[in-house]
């Protein structure tokens, strides 16, 4: 079965503890109790507990400083994390120039989750940097509503079409950030990220990356020469589309599939984004008053 907003949490940490029965109450309690006196937190839901302990593969004490570390992040770059909404102008841009999907694979159990992203069209006046990061952002906090848990996230990238007009749009600043709460932040399992057709600019942006990540992420990603198809050494053909020689459905679909699922959670973000600037107002007023 697949999860709705409304889907209670005890119903929630049922279904996700008949596929980890290491998640239990006690520690989600734990967890949260922890970290109650924190006032740099915004208030955290009960699944969101439930994904930091699973992406920590159930460790409280690195549960607890993965939840503060995701949240510095967050007001870091309130830009992304604090502006989600699928049905904005940058959003939609961003649906037009790539292509994201889920795909099928059998979501509400522990299988490896696969996102496919790619150019729908390369122009580089229509790609934004920031407006790709909030579209993953989105989806991450989507799986987990839907979906649940999982062991594994992958990433599979098709970098055909990306050229030197994409790569000096990278805000490097903020590209630096993101890889930083994707080392210590993420409240999933992030298991790979494989990019297929590398070629001279896929590499150039590499470098960029290995000037930031650690060595842990850098050992996640597996770049693929250009025309290769070696990505069935480590996908099965099932899980990705059609135009890169799997058998599943057109990259299109899955692309308008998952745009059409994230607006159906659109009252979601918006309330998150309150959330989250309602934070940020409190602890600007505490920084003030303890400057006073």
């Amino acid at each position: 079965m697949t999860y709705s907003l409304s889907t209670p949490f005890s119903e929630y940490l049922q279904i996700e503890q008949s596929k980890y029965p290491e998640l239990t109450f006690d520690d989600i309690q734990k967890l949260k109790e922890s970290l109650e006196d924190d006032e740099n937190l915004p208030p955290i839901s009960d699944k969101k507990y439930l994904a930091f302990l699973h992406s920590c593969n159930f460790d409280i004490e690195l549960a607890k400083k993965t939840i503060q570390r995701c949240y510095r992040f967050h007001f870091r770059i309130p830009q992304i994390f604090c502006e989600l909404d699928p049905l904005t102008d940058d959003i939609e841009s961003s649906y037009n120039c790539l292509s994201i999907g889920q795909m099928p694979t059998i979501n509400t159990d522990k299988n490896d989750r696969v996102l496919y992203i790619m150019f729908q069209d390369p122009d580089h006046e229509m790609f934004e940097y920031l407006s790709l990061f909030k579209y993953l952002i989105m989806w991450m906090n989507y799986t987990l509503l839907k979906y649940g848990t999982c062991e594994g996230m992958i990433i599979v990238i098709d970098s055909k079409g990306l050229n030197w007009h994409h790569i000096v749009k990278l805000p490097i600043g903020i590209a630096g950030k993101m890889l930083k709460f994707m080392e210590v932040g993420l409240p999933v399992r992030l298991k790979a990220v494989h990019v297929l057709n590398a070629g001279p600019a896929m590499q150039m942006i590499m470098k960029m990356v290995t000037r930031f990540a650690n060595q842990e992420l850098l050992e996640k990603i597996t770049l693929h020469p250009v025309g290769s198809d070696d990505i069935f050494n480590y996908i099965s053909r099932d899980e990705l589309p059609a135009e890169i020689g799997g058998s599943g459905k057109s990259h299109s679909f899955f692309n308008d599939e998952l745009y059409n699922d994230l607006i159906d959670i659109r009252d979601d973000f918006l309330e998150q984004n309150e959330i989250l600037n309602n934070q940020m107002i409190y602890m600007n007023q505490r920084l003030k008053k303890d400057d006073e």
